[in-house]
């Protein structure tokens, strides 16, 4: 059991800094007359030598957090910010180059994607418009000395099937593990058909820093969707979130092997419940179980990892 000296004064035992929310747009010009905006949002984190600054209000080591709003500024202008993943490598590269006591960079970067608008089938050159909810995300922390550790990932990646979604035989009915609740608070009844909502949120771990970013981007949103979804015309029964989000992460794996390790998903529900459910006469009902209403909370909370790496 670790040991705890209750007489021991307190002390510095961990400490880092740096700039959240740093808004950036790149407009890249094409020869050919075509535009293509990337707009990002990039939080830095900075460990180091300067704990004085803690202990003694010393800023003598102090990289201030307006340099390293800066510092995105300026990267970007040698940067096609092609990747949320190789612009946060180019963000830890620099710092760990210009300051010889920062030990360690963890950049966070959030894509703000923009859809170029159509028009009678041909696409804009320089016309765009926000066309979904989700944010891809990437993670990239870098020690000194040694190569960058990056994660991709998605949020709010919202999805809805109206139908193939059951919940059964849980814990306070029959069939399951223990048909009456020892609490004897299940109130929840079972559902033989019901709809299924969520906003994705996942995080996957890349084997090497070098892995085709936005292909495995791409790859990893489509199994998704895939899994979710099924056959266009048949779809997929879904008898648990569990499994289906579980499902969803082996698709990706598979879909983007060799390049990522293990990957994480979130799957919160988002609850729309049958008119029924609310409390009024039975002549306010819908009767073709066609109307709801949408919650925004409690709702259930699903995550689950699947992995490449050996479990030894």
């Amino acid at each position: 059991a670790p040991h705890f000296d209750t007489n021991m004064a307190g002390y510095l035992s961990a400490s880092a800094y740096g700039k959240i929310k740093v808004r950036v747009m790149k407009l890249n010009r094409h020869p050919d007359g075509t535009h293509e905006p990337r707009e990002m949002t990039v939080n830095t984190l900075l460990w180091g030598d300067f704990a004085e600054s803690w202990t003694t209000g010393s800023n003598a080591k102090i990289v201030a957090t307006e340099t390293q709003k800066n510092t995105i500024y300026q990267l970007a202008k040698t940067h096609t910010l092609s990747s949320p993943e190789e612009f946060g490598m180019y963000v830890c590269e620099h710092i760990l180059k210009t300051y010889d006591h920062i030990t360690k960079v963890k950049v966070s970067v959030w894509e703000d994607p923009w859809g170029r608008i159509h028009m009678d089938g041909k696409p804009h050159k320089h016309a765009f418009t926000k066309t979904t909810s989700e944010r891809r995300t990437a993670e990239i922390t870098q020690s000194r000395g040694s190569a960058p550790h990056v994660v991709g990932g998605i949020t709010n990646l919202i999805v809805l099937k109206t139908t193939q979604s059951s919940f059964e035989k849980f814990i306070g009915h029959p069939g399951s593990y223990m048909p009456k609740d020892p609490s004897g608070w299940t109130t929840l009844g079972e559902a033989e058909d019901r709809s299924f909502s969520t906003a994705v949120e996942s995080t996957w771990v890349y084997a090497t820093p070098n892995a085709p970013f936005n292909d495995c981007y791409a790859k990893v949103k489509n199994a998704f969707i895939e899994k979710f979804a099924g056959p266009p015309d048949t779809g997929v029964p879904s008898p648990s979130a569990q499994q289906t989000g579980y499902q969803m992460t082996l698709a990706a794996l598979e879909a983007c092997a060799p390049h990522i390790l293990d990957i994480s998903i979130a799957t919160p529900n988002l609850h729309y419940m049958p008119l029924h459910s609310q409390s009024v006469p039975g002549h306010m009902h819908a009767p073709n179980a066609d109307v709801f209403f949408p919650i925004d909370g409690p709702s259930g909370y699903i995550t689950s990892t699947a992995s490449r790496r050996s479990k030894l």
